[in-house]
């Protein structure tokens, strides 16, 4: 395992998109590779925040519960709340590949950009199904996907509501406590305090930790990166059943999110030449940056945790994207 030119493809990112805190864990075949950089070399297993990577948490939920036969995906909304206009157009499948039409957020991008982490931290659980019971009953479901954190939080609260608990429950008692994540919650209060990498923002300030009330099930997971390699490795059929007939059921594509990549339920999937097809998805809070990634054809595997978000404008430089780092590493890994 060539651990020195994978060093240097993180030094060189840094370089290009600072962070004080990393964690980078690796598997490929039989061999596995740790580093930590800035201050999460002084934390004993530093807990981070995934964001959006918990996304995939929902849609493993998801295909537990299809396993279990107590939903389906051809399910409407219409089936667990009536009441939302729009319920009888969207099922369970588009709501979990982002083809349901619905927002991106409950609020606008300018709003976003401009008071986020004020308008998250305000919101209330019950402040999602409000939202939800004023769009138009005329949405429009289906087609190219459209990222909707609105609908992965609804998908949430239905697999909740199914499973008879609350979403963070539900992912505790199927998916998290059966594969020993322990070190995976939704509260920061479940750690000690010293264990939290601090967020900071685009402009480097830290900032506090994120809490979104409603939109759990959209991206507000906090995590490790061992709990996080546990979590690749049930992907890629370590831990056995039911773990190794979700992922063919959860990577299958549904829609195209770019012109490279497509959407399966909760997982985004793109070609890496000429390793097949990588499974994959970052996350971003208001102060921290993520990505988690494993091969479907192989045995591979990568984490990338910071404590950093960058400027929107490093996301279309390539040597800037935390989203190229993965396959960078795997490649200069292999030497």
């Amino acid at each position: 395992m060539n651990t020195d030119s994978a060093v240097t493809v993180m030094h060189e990112f840094l370089n290009r998109s600072p962070r004080t805190s990393v964690e980078v864990q690796l598997v490929l075949n039989d061999e596995t590779w740790l580093w930590r950089h800035g201050n999460a070399e002084h934390v004993q297993s530093p807990v981070f925040e995934i964001g959006s990577i918990g996304k995939t948490f929902t849609s493993t939920l998801l295909a537990l519960l299809l396993e279990r036969q107590q939903v389906s995906l051809s399910d409407t909304v219409e089936r667990f709340y009536p009441k939302l206009p729009w319920g009888r157009q969207v099922t369970l499948q588009q709501l979990a590949s982002h083809t349901s039409g619905l927002p991106a957020n409950p609020f606008s991008q300018w709003q976003m950009m401009r008071r986020g982490r004020q308008l998250a931290e305000a919101f209330q659980a019950d402040d999602l199904m409000v939202f939800l019971q004023q769009l138009p009953a005329t949405l429009k479901a289906g087609g190219n996907a459209r990222y909707s954190n609105v609908g992965m939080a609804l998908l949430g609260r239905i697999l909740g509501d199914v499973y008879g608990k609350s979403y963070g429950e539900a992912v505790q008692d199927l998916i998290l406590q059966p594969l020993g994540m322990y070190d995976t919650h939704l509260d920061p209060s479940h750690y000690d305090p010293e264990r939290l990498i601090d967020g900071h923002d685009a402009s480097g300030r830290p900032v506090p930790p994120f809490r979104w009330k409603g939109m759990e099930a959209a991206g507000v997971w906090r995590s490790t990166g061992n709990d996080m390699m546990t979590f690749l490795g049930a992907q890629m059929g370590f831990y056995g059943s039911p773990w190794d007939s979700l992922a063919k059921t959860t990577t299958q594509p549904y829609a195209k999110i770019s012109q490279d990549t497509q959407v399966g339920l909760g997982w985004l999937l793109s070609p890496i030449k000429p390793h097949g097809m990588a499974a994959w998805h970052s996350g971003g809070t208001f102060g921290q940056h993520s990505i988690a990634a494993w091969s479907v054809e192989q045995s591979a595997a990568v984490v990338v945790l910071t404590d950093r978000i960058p400027p929107w404008w490093h996301h279309l430089m390539p040597g800037r994207q935390l989203e190229l780092v993965p396959q960078r590493l795997v490649l200069a890994i292999r030497g």
